[in-house]
Protein backbone atom coordinates (compact mmCIF):
# COMPACT_ATOMS: atom_id res chain seq x y z
CA UNK A 1 0.00 0.00 0.00
CA UNK A 2 1.25 3.43 -0.98
CA UNK A 3 1.15 6.01 2.19
CA UNK A 4 1.03 9.76 1.36
CA UNK A 5 3.54 12.00 2.97
CA UNK A 6 3.07 14.97 0.76
CA UNK A 7 1.04 16.28 4.31
CA UNK A 8 4.74 16.65 6.13
CA UNK A 9 5.64 19.79 3.88
CA UNK A 10 2.56 21.55 4.63
CA UNK A 11 4.12 24.00 7.39
CA UNK A 12 2.89 27.36 9.04
CA UNK A 13 4.00 30.62 7.65
CA UNK A 14 7.82 31.71 8.73
CA UNK A 15 6.02 34.34 10.58
CA UNK A 16 3.37 32.57 12.36
CA UNK A 17 5.81 29.71 13.92
CA UNK A 18 6.68 30.21 17.50
CA UNK A 19 10.32 30.35 18.74
CA UNK A 20 10.03 26.65 19.83
CA UNK A 21 7.59 23.66 19.27
CA UNK A 22 4.50 24.25 21.53
CA UNK A 23 5.79 21.10 23.65
CA UNK A 24 8.80 23.17 25.04
CA UNK A 25 8.92 24.50 28.60
CA UNK A 26 5.27 23.34 28.87
CA UNK A 27 5.95 19.62 28.23
CA UNK A 28 9.53 19.03 28.12
CA UNK A 29 12.95 21.17 28.57
CA UNK A 30 15.10 22.50 25.81
CA UNK A 31 17.34 19.64 26.85
CA UNK A 32 14.51 16.95 25.83
CA UNK A 33 13.83 16.16 29.67
CA UNK A 34 10.57 15.83 30.83
CA UNK A 35 8.50 18.36 32.86
CA UNK A 36 5.31 17.86 35.08
CA UNK A 37 2.73 18.27 33.16
CA UNK A 38 -0.23 16.66 35.28
CA UNK A 39 -4.08 15.72 34.11
CA UNK A 40 -6.58 12.94 33.19
CA UNK A 41 -7.38 11.45 29.38
CA UNK A 42 -8.99 8.66 27.43
CA UNK A 43 -7.00 6.55 25.44
CA UNK A 44 -6.32 3.10 23.98
CA UNK A 45 -2.59 2.18 24.98
CA UNK A 46 -0.86 0.48 21.88
CA UNK A 47 -0.41 -3.60 23.53
CA UNK A 48 2.89 -4.94 23.58
CA UNK A 49 2.21 -8.26 21.40
CA UNK A 50 0.66 -5.72 18.82
CA UNK A 51 2.57 -5.94 15.47
CA UNK A 52 2.74 -2.68 15.08
CA UNK A 53 4.33 -2.37 18.49
CA UNK A 54 7.44 -4.72 17.72
CA UNK A 55 7.82 -2.79 14.51
CA UNK A 56 7.60 0.91 16.04
CA UNK A 57 10.47 -0.67 18.28
CA UNK A 58 12.21 -0.86 15.63
CA UNK A 59 11.56 2.72 14.08
CA UNK A 60 12.32 4.19 17.62
CA UNK A 61 15.65 2.37 17.46
CA UNK A 62 16.41 3.89 14.24
CA UNK A 63 15.04 7.48 15.41
CA UNK A 64 17.28 7.16 18.57
CA UNK A 65 20.61 6.64 17.08
CA UNK A 66 19.82 9.08 14.10
CA UNK A 67 21.84 12.31 13.54
CA UNK A 68 18.75 14.34 13.65
CA UNK A 69 17.85 12.49 17.11
CA UNK A 70 18.81 15.76 18.81
CA UNK A 71 16.19 17.54 17.10
CA UNK A 72 13.16 15.50 19.17
CA UNK A 73 12.38 13.88 22.43
CA UNK A 74 11.70 9.95 22.02
CA UNK A 75 8.73 9.16 24.28
CA UNK A 76 9.05 5.74 25.90
CA UNK A 77 7.34 2.73 24.25
CA UNK A 78 5.10 1.83 27.15
CA UNK A 79 2.80 5.20 26.82
CA UNK A 80 2.50 4.92 23.21
CA UNK A 81 -1.09 5.37 22.31
CA UNK A 82 -4.51 6.79 20.72
CA UNK A 83 -6.33 9.19 22.59
CA UNK A 84 -10.19 8.87 22.13
CA UNK A 85 -11.04 11.48 24.40
CA UNK A 86 -8.51 14.67 25.93
CA UNK A 87 -9.57 14.99 29.37
CA UNK A 88 -7.65 17.94 30.80
CA UNK A 89 -4.67 19.33 31.96
CA UNK A 90 -3.67 21.28 35.20
CA UNK A 91 -2.01 23.78 33.51
CA UNK A 92 -4.70 24.36 30.87
CA UNK A 93 -7.24 26.21 32.76
CA UNK A 94 -9.46 28.01 30.50
CA UNK A 95 -13.32 27.55 28.85
CA UNK A 96 -12.88 24.87 26.34
CA UNK A 97 -9.75 23.04 28.14
CA UNK A 98 -11.94 22.77 31.48
CA UNK A 99 -15.23 21.23 32.16
CA UNK A 100 -18.03 23.65 32.49
CA UNK A 101 -19.40 21.86 35.65
CA UNK A 102 -16.04 22.87 37.43
CA UNK A 103 -14.97 26.02 38.83
CA UNK A 104 -11.80 26.69 37.11
CA UNK A 105 -9.62 26.96 40.07
CA UNK A 106 -10.98 23.20 41.52
CA UNK A 107 -7.97 21.07 42.07
CA UNK A 108 -6.94 18.56 39.56
CA UNK A 109 -7.37 15.45 42.14
CA UNK A 110 -11.70 17.18 42.28
CA UNK A 111 -11.94 16.60 38.51
CA UNK A 112 -10.07 13.28 38.45
CA UNK A 113 -12.39 11.84 40.98
CA UNK A 114 -15.82 13.55 39.05
CA UNK A 115 -14.42 12.14 35.89
CA UNK A 116 -13.94 8.40 37.41
CA UNK A 117 -17.12 8.98 39.04
CA UNK A 118 -19.21 9.49 35.67
CA UNK A 119 -17.10 7.13 33.50
CA UNK A 120 -17.60 4.07 35.72
CA UNK A 121 -21.24 4.23 34.72
CA UNK A 122 -20.57 5.10 31.37
CA UNK A 123 -21.40 2.72 28.25
CA UNK A 124 -19.00 1.98 25.64
CA UNK A 125 -22.27 0.56 23.94
CA UNK A 126 -20.23 -1.50 21.44
CA UNK A 127 -17.51 -4.10 21.13
CA UNK A 128 -14.36 -2.47 23.19
CA UNK A 129 -12.16 -2.99 19.92
CA UNK A 130 -10.98 -0.71 17.00
CA UNK A 131 -9.34 -1.43 13.69
CA UNK A 132 -7.41 0.81 11.94
CA UNK A 133 -4.73 1.77 9.50
CA UNK A 134 -1.74 3.83 8.99
CA UNK A 135 -1.85 6.92 6.79
CA UNK A 136 1.06 8.40 7.04
CA UNK A 137 2.61 10.73 9.12
CA UNK A 138 1.71 13.92 10.86
CA UNK A 139 3.11 17.40 9.95
CA UNK A 140 6.05 17.60 11.22
CA UNK A 141 5.26 21.06 13.12
CA UNK A 142 5.43 19.91 16.87
CA UNK A 143 6.32 16.41 17.43
CA UNK A 144 6.58 13.11 14.73
CA UNK A 145 3.56 11.14 15.51
CA UNK A 146 1.45 8.57 12.81
CA UNK A 147 -1.50 9.87 11.68
CA UNK A 148 -4.30 6.89 12.15
CA UNK A 149 -7.13 6.81 9.53
CA UNK A 150 -10.13 4.40 11.15
CA UNK A 151 -12.30 2.50 7.97
CA UNK A 152 -15.77 4.51 7.81
CA UNK A 153 -17.91 2.71 10.15
CA UNK A 154 -14.90 2.43 12.60
CA UNK A 155 -14.25 6.12 12.40
CA UNK A 156 -18.70 6.60 13.37
CA UNK A 157 -18.28 4.34 16.15
CA UNK A 158 -15.25 6.50 17.45
CA UNK A 159 -17.03 9.78 17.00
CA UNK A 160 -20.02 8.89 18.39
CA UNK A 161 -17.98 7.96 21.72
CA UNK A 162 -16.61 10.71 21.84
CA UNK A 163 -19.39 12.96 20.91
CA UNK A 164 -20.72 11.18 24.16
CA UNK A 165 -17.96 11.82 26.50
CA UNK A 166 -17.37 15.43 25.49
CA UNK A 167 -21.55 15.30 26.70
CA UNK A 168 -20.88 13.73 30.17
CA UNK A 169 -18.02 14.94 31.14
CA UNK A 170 -18.93 18.41 29.76
CA UNK A 171 -15.79 19.11 27.98
CA UNK A 172 -15.66 20.27 24.60
CA UNK A 173 -12.00 21.05 23.05
CA UNK A 174 -11.73 23.65 20.33
CA UNK A 175 -11.39 21.24 17.21
CA UNK A 176 -13.96 18.80 18.43
CA UNK A 177 -15.11 17.60 15.40
CA UNK A 178 -11.98 17.93 13.15
CA UNK A 179 -9.52 15.90 15.52
CA UNK A 180 -7.22 13.97 13.97
CA UNK A 181 -6.44 10.43 15.41
CA UNK A 182 -2.56 9.75 16.09
CA UNK A 183 -0.21 7.95 17.59
CA UNK A 184 2.72 10.17 19.17
CA UNK A 185 6.47 8.46 18.91
CA UNK A 186 8.33 11.92 19.75
CA UNK A 187 8.08 15.67 20.66
CA UNK A 188 10.35 17.84 18.86
CA UNK A 189 12.38 19.99 21.05
CA UNK A 190 13.90 22.45 18.45
CA UNK A 191 12.49 23.92 14.80
CA UNK A 192 14.77 21.79 11.97
CA UNK A 193 15.58 23.91 9.51
CA UNK A 194 15.12 22.72 5.34
CA UNK A 195 17.90 20.23 4.95
CA UNK A 196 17.19 18.42 8.58
CA UNK A 197 13.27 18.77 7.77
CA UNK A 198 13.55 16.85 4.30
CA UNK A 199 16.11 14.58 5.96
CA UNK A 200 14.00 13.87 8.93
CA UNK A 201 11.07 13.51 6.53
CA UNK A 202 13.00 10.93 4.21
CA UNK A 203 13.90 8.90 7.18
CA UNK A 204 10.35 8.82 8.42
CA UNK A 205 8.95 7.90 4.83
CA UNK A 206 11.47 5.01 4.86
CA UNK A 207 10.82 3.65 7.93
CA UNK A 208 6.92 3.94 7.19
CA UNK A 209 7.28 0.76 5.02
CA UNK A 210 8.28 -1.15 7.65
CA UNK A 211 4.91 -0.96 9.51
CA UNK A 212 2.06 -3.13 9.40
CA UNK A 213 -1.23 -1.40 7.21
CA UNK A 214 -3.76 -2.25 9.46
CA UNK A 215 -3.64 -2.62 13.34
CA UNK A 216 -5.74 -3.37 16.51
CA UNK A 217 -6.57 -1.68 19.64
CA UNK A 218 -8.38 -2.59 22.78
CA UNK A 219 -10.79 -0.59 25.07
CA UNK A 220 -10.47 2.95 26.18
CA UNK A 221 -9.18 3.48 29.56
CA UNK A 222 -9.28 6.44 31.70
CA UNK A 223 -5.89 7.21 32.59
CA UNK A 224 -4.34 9.95 34.75
CA UNK A 225 -0.40 11.14 33.84
CA UNK A 226 2.07 13.60 35.68
CA UNK A 227 3.71 14.17 32.58
CA UNK A 228 4.28 12.81 28.84
CA UNK A 229 6.00 9.82 29.56
CA UNK A 230 3.61 7.63 31.47
CA UNK A 231 -0.27 7.18 31.46
CA UNK A 232 -1.13 5.20 34.04
CA UNK A 233 -4.90 3.37 34.16
CA UNK A 234 -7.66 4.12 36.36
CA UNK A 235 -10.00 1.67 34.73
CA UNK A 236 -10.81 0.45 31.16
CA UNK A 237 -14.33 2.03 29.96
CA UNK A 238 -16.79 -1.24 29.24
CA UNK A 239 -19.64 -2.17 27.39
CA UNK A 240 -22.16 -2.73 30.05
CA UNK A 241 -23.96 -5.53 30.80
CA UNK A 242 -27.95 -5.52 30.35
CA UNK A 243 -29.95 -7.01 33.85
CA UNK A 244 -31.56 -9.76 33.66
Amino acid sequence: MQRSHEHQERQPSAGARPADPTGVHTKFNLDGSVRAFPGNTIICHLAPASRLYAALSSLYGALEISDLAGLYTLLPPSSWHMTVFEGVCDQVRQPGFWPDDLGLDVPLAECDALFADKLSAFDLGSAPSYRLRIAGWQPLVNGIALRLAPESAEEMRLRRVRDRLSELLQLRHPGHEDYVFHLSIAYLIRHPDEEQRAALSALLFELLSGLPDEFELGAPEFCRFADMFAFHRQFFLRRQQSGG
